[in-house]
């Protein structure tokens, strides 16, 4: 019998991944799947082993086509399209102490392009397209999309993306700024899973004050934003935490600088 929950939570190493798994209904988002969401990532918060969150839809057709139509009524509240009434499960991501990596791995639309960009990466497939196309049926983003995508690519790109509502190709959302990277489709777990490993080698307190930091400097003035920045690195991390970060990094380079020996030795 299926497993008909509707996000799976996968683990490989320091990387964990949530996996939209709900593909033949486009891994639209429903009441569960926000709920279900929200644990997954305070879990993820909590485990000190997991250093870098995935989020990827199942199938190869879809990321996330938005919210399921069938539940939408279920999952608007005064403030918007939030989801599980105990928490906002896209402004939850952005509020994750650890560095989320989305994998574009199909069509990314409405809420699915809202998950994205609440994310601290963004890496689409070369066949994959991104949007907010609400407006064509008389409504707009309402899960943050009016407000997050201006502050990644600009208010007139913004204006042209939500007022028309046409989505964007790969290239184009490289071009926009708005995604980090495009691959092929064959290559994009790989490249996501190298840029999660290159940021599970970084102090894990340092990535959260820079995250925390670099989240809010679009909100407050330049002065408290500056205050901020001293004040958050200053406490971000204990001597005994920066000790035992210097002494992993120490022994992954140690570990590093053999293998580099043993290569070059075997190659002569």
């Amino acid at each position: 019998m299926k497993d008909t929950k509707p996000i799976q939570v996968r683990y490989e190493g320091e990387v964990a991944t949530i996996l939209l798994d709900r593909p033949d209904r486009a891994n639209t988002i429903t009441l569960q799947l926000t709920i279900d969401f929200n644990d997954a990532l305070d879990e993820l918060e909590r485990d000190p082993n997991i250093a870098c969150i995935l989020i990827m839809g199942a199938g190869e057709k879809h990321f996330c086509g938005g919210a399921d139509l069938r539940e939408i009524e279920n999952m608007m509240t005064e403030e918007g399209v939030t989801g599980d009434p105990r928490r906002d499960f896209i402004r939850h991501i952005e509020e994750v102490s650890k560095p989320v990596i989305c994998v574009i791995n199909g069509a990314a639309m409405g809420g699915g392009c809202e998950i994205a960009l609440a994310c601290d990466f963004r890496i689409m497939s070369e066949d994959a397209k991104i949007g907010l196309p609400e407006i064509r049926f008389g409504a707009l983003p309402g899960a943050g999309g009016t407000q997050r995508l201006p502050r990644i690519v600009g208010l007139a790109k913004a204006k042209e993306m939500i007022l028309l509502g046409n989505p964007l190709s790969a290239d184009e959302a490289l071009s926009a700024g708005l995604v980090t990277a495009i691959v092929p489709r064959e290559k994009l777990l790989e490249a996501a899973r190298d840029l999660a490993s290159k940021l599970a080698d970084k102090a894990p307190f340092a990535l959260a004050a820079g995250k925390r930091l670099m989240n809010e400097a679009l909100s407050i003035p330049l002065d408290e934003g500056l205050t901020l920045e001293r004040r958050v690195i200053r406490d971000m991390a204990s001597d005994e935490e920066r000790e035992e970060f210097r002494a992993r990094s120490a022994a992954k380079s140690s570990v590093y600088a053999g293998i580099f020996s043993a290569t070059k030795a075997k190659s002569n």
